[in-house]
């Protein structure tokens, strides 16, 4: 009758101690996170929310794949928004933050602002969506210089 009594109570304490570091590791980032949500224009509580799926505040976290750092980003994908530095690099929150913050406000452009949608993209990629959407968007275009336009229609195919 002890044994599951105390099994239970240090279960209940190991999950305490798990939710208090989780809540210390993300106040440390607070500021950070405001301030590239701020300059990216997208919600916090997005950049949060990744930031707990993906590493759960860990920065020097290296996952599968090759996924780096708080916000679990490739060196491809970082390379991709201008970084130059190494892999390593990556692992720096401050510098982490910087190119996935980019990233994930590409998904959330291409998700129409929707939050679960963003996160779906940025784990998975969005740029066949994003690819589609400017292919509508230049079609509309077309569309409405078309019709603004005397004589036959324009085309982007050559004749």
């Amino acid at each position: 009758m002890l044994k599951p009594a105390l099994y239970t109570l240090v279960v209940i304490g190991i999950a305490t101690m798990c939710c208090e570091t989780a809540m210390a590791q993300r106040a440390q980032y607070e500021a950070m996170v405001a301030d590239h949500a701020r300059a990216n224009d997208i919600p916090e509580a997005l950049v949060h929310r990744v930031i707990v799926r993906e590493s759960r505040y860990q920065p020097q976290l290296v996952g599968r794949g090759g996924t780096i750092g708080l916000m679990q980003i490739k060196l491809a994908t970082a390379r991709g928004l201008g970084y130059t530095g190494t892999a390593e690099g990556l692992r720096d929150p401050q510098t982490n933050l910087t190119y996935a913050v980019r990233y994930l406000a590409g998904a959330y452009r291409a998700a129409n602002g929707n939050d679960d949608r963003a996160v779906r993209y940025y784990a998975g990629g969005y740029y066949h969506v994003a690819k589609r959407q400017r292919h509508q968007h230049a079609n509309g275009s077309l569309a409405r210089a078309n019709a603004q336009m005397p004589g036959p229609p324009l085309s982007i195919l050559p004749e």
